[in-house]
């Protein structure tokens, strides 16, 4: 991972993300006197960022910032996909999960200062495609993508990441058993469960927790996994989760695979969402693209160990 000087950059920003904050002011504040020549372009409907940013490699930018929730990065990085321009997070989303995998501040004024501030680095993150489409933190089928429905836009900004408590709550009562039928790398599987997840990261977007502290969002696989029960087990698992910011290792509820090239159906049609956006019910071919995008990160300094002086 090496440092990038940015000097033209094109700022990509969603108004209907789920933050309530002066965004324009700060990135003039931020850009002022600063050197870097700088555009703003503001997305009206599902698309425009891809187009965004797609125009933005044609015209030789140093870097794309985009403002907004995961839905937005996933379409900007859409643009990106395959280009040495670099992707700018600023976390404006009410779970932020690309972010919070990456270390990027939530403080939208401390992730701006990266630009040109730093320190930062460029990092390497894969992405996943999917029947002609893409992802790049993951896709849930079932309970979860549930949940992400149950949260509306209008609930998120009302109560921030509390939304998808409240959301969990009504979708517990009415959960039913599904087939999953899976194919990973050749193999098949054949499961039933209740939520079904393929994704790109580790962490649930708040308070840092894990869904498993082996996934690398830089490894060029996928991690595949499916709760197979909710009850009592399921509860203890979910505090078990919260308390240690992880989930125990090898819990018998949980099914866990990796791999690069997966199918996925399942015994009957449920919610997909992936990238924060719930799409339509569909078979899946899902397949990891290693390296597809160049995210700038903050750039980690070694701590300095204190010496003792023998006397």
């Amino acid at each position: 991972m090496v440092e990038k000087k940015i000097k033209n950059i094109h700022i990509i920003i969603n108004p209907a993300a789920g933050k309530n904050e002066p965004v324009l002011a700060i990135i003039n504040k931020g850009l002022k006197d600063s050197g870097i020549r700088w555009e703003i372009l503001i997305t009206k409907k599902a698309g425009d960022g891809l187009q965004f940013a797609k125009v933005a490699v044609k015209e030789g930018v140093d870097a794309v910032a985009a403002y907004g929730g995961d839905g937005t990065m996933m379409e900007v990085a859409g643009g990106l996909m395959g280009t040495e321009v670099p992707l700018v997070i600023l976390p404006g989303g009410s779970a932020n999960v690309l972010a919070t995998e990456l270390n990027i501040p939530k403080d939208l004024k401390e992730a701006f200062a990266l630009i040109h501030h730093g320190p930062h680095e460029i990092k390497a993150v894969d992405m996943a495609q999917y029947n002609h489409c893409h992802f790049i933190t993951g896709m849930v089928l079932g309970f979860g993508a549930d949940l992400v429905k149950g949260a509306d836009r209008e609930s998120k900004n009302k109560f921030g990441i509390l939304a998808y408590f409240f959301s969990a709550a009504a979708v517990l009562q009415r959960l039913k058993l599904t087939r999953y039928d899976l194919k990973i790398d050749g193999k098949e599987y054949r499961v039933k469960g209740l939520t079904c997840l393929v994704y790109n990261v580790g962490n649930l977007g708040f308070s840092k927790i894990s869904l498993d502290k082996h996934i690398d969002i830089s490894d060029g696989l996928l991690d595949v996994m499916i709760l197979k029960k909710a009850n009592l087990s399921f509860l203890k698992l979910l505090v078990t989760t919260f308390l240690t910011r992880e989930r125990p290792e090898n819990y018998e509820l949980v099914e866990h695979w990796q791999g690069k090239d997966i199918s996925l159906s399942s015994s009957r049609k449920q919610i997909v969402q992936c990238d924060g956006e719930v799409i339509e019910p569909i078979s899946l071919h899902i397949k990891v693209i290693p390296a597809a995008i160049k995210i700038l990160v903050p750039k980690l300094v070694p701590k300095k160990e204190n010496k003792t002086i023998e006397k």
